[in-house]
């Protein structure tokens, strides 16, 4: 496994696995509720995966968006042909060591590169994994026809390879010793973070709390993509104190750059210090 250009948090280290960095009109991402004190004309949103290998196990922490996925409906995610399946075997040498994949929550976004094409079937993509998601997302995707592309090639084929389990974010499971989901709810409806604690140390794998590091002095702004915009910022809100009273390492699903940083207090609110 290669050892550049990665965090460490306690006895954890963290990999990012980029997909690619989109730029969006700002008043796409945060419609109608630009200030005076924020108004780029563009941001750029990255769509990457965390690798995360602890003294005993090797973790994934949500999948991107995957290659050749029918999209139409969403351009930034339709048909794409990404170097990532590179850039993952880059870091992991071999795939099939992967012990859990952790879905924060089913945007298609975090769930792309569950699978890839082999002879023209979806297979999964980390065979000897155990992947981990929302049950009550699961069961609302299935039933949602808007989502039948989505769970026909990044779900269906682990659950009949017998690979996918499902749990609840509210009884906080653990997984390898060091990481609990954390029940996030408000982007989606069963959205979840991922909380890392070794060695003393903490670190937050923030799934979709926040898509631009504005949100961190701003917290009242609400992506466009966010299903229940209240209760999202309460979590927010919530999630920004608690990082910066524990110093953990905040690790965000959309962030340009490293997309790693600090949750620093300020008389009023917060500031991001990026890694």
């Amino acid at each position: 496994m290669t050892k550049t250009d990665h965090f460490r948090v306690g006895e954890c280290e963290i990999f990012k696995v980029l997909e690619q960095e989109i730029p969006l009109p700002a008043t796409m991402l945060f419609p109608d509720q630009l200030t005076d004190h924020f108004q780029p004309s563009t941001l750029q949103l990255s769509v990457h995966s965390w690798v995360v290998k602890t003294p005993d196990a090797l973790i994934v922490i949500d999948t991107a968006s995957g290659n050749q996925r029918e999209r139409p409906a969403s351009p930034m995610f339709h048909q794409l042909n990404t170097d990532y399946a590179q850039r993952l075997n880059n870091i992991l040498g071999d795939r099939r060591q992967v012990n859990w994949v952790l879905m924060t929550h089913l945007h298609g976004d975090h769930v792309g590169w569950n699978t890839h094409r082999v002879n023209d079937q979806w297979q999964p993509m980390f065979p000897h994994a155990r992947y981990i998601c929302s049950d009550a997302e699961l069961t609302r995707w299935q039933q949602d026809p808007s989502r039948a592309a989505m769970v026909a090639d990044s779900l269906t084929p682990v659950i009949n390879a017998g690979l996918l389990h499902t749990i609840s974010p509210h009884e906080r499971p653990q997984f390898a010793g060091v990481l609990h989901y954390e029940p996030t709810p408000g982007h989606s409806y069963d959205h979840a973070s991922i909380i890392l604690h070794s060695a003393g140390e903490y670190a937050l794998f923030s799934g979709d709390l926040m898509h631009n590091e504005i949100q961190v002095s701003q917290p009242g702004l609400a992506s466009r993509f966010c299903e229940h915009r209240q209760q999202a910022e309460s979590q927010r809100r919530r999630m920004l104190d608690w990082a910066a009273d524990r110093h953990a390492l905040w690790f965000s699903s959309h962030f340009a750059g490293r997309s790693a940083g600090y949750i620093q207090r300020q008389k009023q609110g917060f500031r991001w210090q990026a890694v």
